[in-house]
């Protein structure tokens, strides 16, 4: 396995674990094929045989510190996705609290080296107890089909082993600095298996890292059987039980926590945007992946169109981030948009579902959703609908879990570069959603990749129609749930990609290997070459090494799948929105954030506000490069016009901290995919591949 990427890393000299770069590219390829029909015998023998729902009741969930269990909090119920009581947990004690605070700020992780052991954990896990995980999911969450989940886990997961051996190569190297502050882990409750067990906790303790699981107010059970059973396999390893902690506890004490740890601890969260909010103004080390309203684009309500909306809006009785909010169809009526859920299937049972195989049916015993005002209800089933000439107004509610579409419906179909083609793409950068599906229109497509900022697009029709529920990372979908580019420091510190190294964002660039990389090393560069001029010291070896990264990382890549796919670093939408830096009278402290623009075909796309005419002279050499001459206060007034990004140097990136290269660009450029459903789609590769939204150096 390390022989593999070794190969990429001795050809490039790259920083490999960063999105894009040629070792990275490396890390895909050769993986395993899961048994689909075994996964699902498994988990249905396991829920026929082994699971007992009493045992979440007399072995409630409870807070486990350094081995030993904490019994002597207040004991409630647990409640499963439809807020029905499923079990019992027992929130810790103010002193068991301060246990599990102390636990944190004390602990010392043994070794920095536990893959071996955690390597054979994890294959312990797939390949003994895969029933288990996805039968409790399916329990607690009441997933129709987990198994795919694991599947595509059993792949993904080599792929991100591949790119932390690479992160800590570069640690033993000298080049990096991994921090092994305690890392917080707020479970998902749909994809808690791939995205917690493994993507999270599994990869973080492989390299070192404490973590500490948060128990949930719903679903809770599920993550706690699987921690359960991860500390089992530790004590069978022989790795050190302080180095993962279960803690139960209510908001307050969660807060409370938080509160008292380490500003070092990072934090990561897959959530609702509220939350993600929530999570960051208590804790600025948060990581939150999060929602959007998801959007499908079809000239008509054809067959094959209706059945891609009721797949997309119902997976999962519409539990999954990827789940369709709106889509938007030309001359849709109330009729038309009904006969959507003609098909629609009822399930009884997660049980009954993976017999079944199906994935996209609504519960015969879900709670009743209440019709809001503006929606109607699709008789006798549980799935409400708005019709409207307009687009949905900004912050649309996600109604998770109860399946919701509001319809555009417009009075012809949409073109490339018509007004309400240009309207749809501003409502798209403006709500963000993870995915946009276009059907039966690859001109429009294009020009609503080339305007919009999604990580996942997808491109179908023809009978093989695009769903808003289709990313396989493993095989270059890249996938991410960004926030709204302009507030994504409200919600997150860093856009999480996937696949990537999850330690990595909780790493910094080694500050001496900097220094002397900006004595030792240059690069050439029109506009680069002025920066570097303006700069010196570690700051002067980031801005090398973040040159060097996107010369090495920039272009359209081809994904590794059945479906014909491009992924890269791309600029941000190209709709004559900009992004403004204000540099003030310091050119130093904004040299960093100035490279991707200035490096790349996204330099028109950023303006540079200074209050120095001296600095303004300077930067005004770089060709292209828009300076303005401002005080503070007409910044001020200024900053709040509507432009797609703000930047200053206060949060210190780039020029007191130095993050690993690509999730720093990823702060300001875009980073994804876009997808034909069809294999080896060469109308669409000739559509897509010369696309100018694909990020390129400029010429020296």
């Amino acid at each position: 396995m390390l022989s593999q990427v070794s190969r990429a890393v001795r050809a490039t000299g790259r920083r490999s674990y960063n999105f894009a770069s040629a070792p990275y590219v490396s890390t895909f390829g050769n993986l395993p094929t899961p048994s689909f029909t075994a996964l699902r015998s498994a988990t249905l023998d396991y829920l026929k045989n082994d699971f007992n729902a009493d045992s979440w009741h007399s072995d409630p969930v409870r807070s486990v510190v350094n081995g030993s269990d904490l019994k002597n909090g207040t004991t409630v119920d647990t409640y499963d996705a439809f807020m029905r009581p499923n079990g019992k947990i027992v929130h810790a004690s103010k002193s068991e609290v301060d246990k599990i605070i102390s636990h944190i700020n004390s602990y010392t992780p043994p070794l920095h080296d536990l893959r071996p052991n955690i390597r054979r954990i994890e294959d312990t896990l797939l390949e003994k107890y895969p029933g288990l995980l996805i039968g409790n999911q399916a329990k607690d969450f009441l997933k129709q089909d987990g198994v795919t989940e694991i599947e595509e886990s059993i792949q993904a997961n080599l792929v991100e082993r591949r790119m932390n051996d690479l992160l800590f190569q570069d640690e033993q190297a000298g080049k990096i600095d991994i921090d092994r502050s305690p890392a917080f882990i707020g479970c998902v409750s749909n994809f808690s298996n791939f995205l917690d067990l493994f993507r999270k906790v599994i990869r973080n303790m492989e390299l070192g890292i404490p973590c500490v699981v948060l128990s949930r107010s719903n679903t809770t059970q599920h993550s706690y059987r699987w921690a359960r059973l991860l500390m089992e396999l530790m004590e069978d390893e022989g790795v050190d039980p302080g180095m993962l902690t279960y803690a139960s506890a209510d908001l307050p004490d969660v807060k409370r926590i938080f509160a008292a740890s380490p500003d070092t601890c990072p934090s990561y969260f897959t959530c609702s945007r509220e939350l993600a909010a929530a999570v960051k103004s208590g804790h600025s080390n948060s990581m939150c992946s999060t929602g959007g309203p998801n959007t499908l684009v079809a000239p008509a309500l054809t067959e094959g169109v209706k059945e891609a909306i009721r797949f997309s809006a119902m997976i999962e009785n519409s539990g999954q981030c990827t789940a369709l909010r709106h889509a938007v169809v030309a001359g849709a009526t109330k009729e038309d948009v009904e006969s959507i859920f003609d098909q629609a299937p009822v399930v009884t049972t997660p049980e009954d579902s993976l017999k079944e195989g199906e994935f996209a049916g609504l519960f015969a015993d879900a709670p009743v959703s209440q019709t809001p005002e503006g929606y109607a209800k699709v008789e006798s089933l549980d799935a409400h609908y708005k019709i409207d000439k307009d687009l949905p107004e900004d912050g649309v509610e996600e109604y998770w879990r109860q399946v919701f579409v509001d319809v555009t419906s417009a009075d012809s179909p949409l073109d490339a570069g018509s007004e309400k083609a240009t309207e749809l793409a501003a409502w798209l950068v403006r709500n963000q959603p993870i995915t946009l599906a276009v059907n039966e229109n690859l001109a429009l497509a294009k020009f609503l990749f080339e305007k919009t900022g999604q990580v996942v697009y997808t491109v179908g029709g023809d009978g093989s129609y695009a769903l808003t529920c289709q990313a396989r990372p493993q095989e270059g979908e890249i996938f991410g749930e960004f926030p709204v580019r302009r507030d994504l420091a409200k919600y997150t510190k860093y856009p999480v990609v996937v696949p990537s190294s999850t330690p990595s964002y909780n790493t910094l660039m080694n500050q001496s290997y900097l220094t002397e990389k900006g004595a030792s090393d240059s690069v050439e560069g029109e506009g680069v070459n002025v920066l570097l001029d303006c700069v010196q010291g570690c700051v002067k070896g980031y801005c090398i090494e973040l040159t060097e990264y996107l010369r090495d990382s920039v272009g359209a890549k081809e994904g590794y799948g059945d479906r014909t796919t491009l992924w890269g670093l791309q600029r941000p939408p190209i709709d004559g929105k900009v992004t403004v830096i204000r540099a003030g009278n310091d050119i130093s402290s904004v040299a960093a954030k100035l490279i991707p623009f200035v490096a790349t075909n996204a330099r028109s796309q950023v303006e540079v506000s200074v209050s120095s005419a001296e600095v303004a002279a300077r930067l005004s050499s770089i060709d292209g490069l828009k300076v303005t001459v401002e005080d503070d206060n007409v910044w001020a007034a200024r900053k709040a016009s509507d432009y797609y990004n703000v930047l200053d140097s206060s949060d210190g990136l780039g020029y007191r901290q130095f993050p690993l290269p690509g999730h720093f660009v990823s702060l300001y450029l875009g980073v994804g995919h876009v997808k034909s459903t069809k294999g080896d789609d060469k109308e669409f590769l000739n559509m897509f591949k010369d696309s100018e939204k694909w990020l390129e150096i400029v010429a020296a």
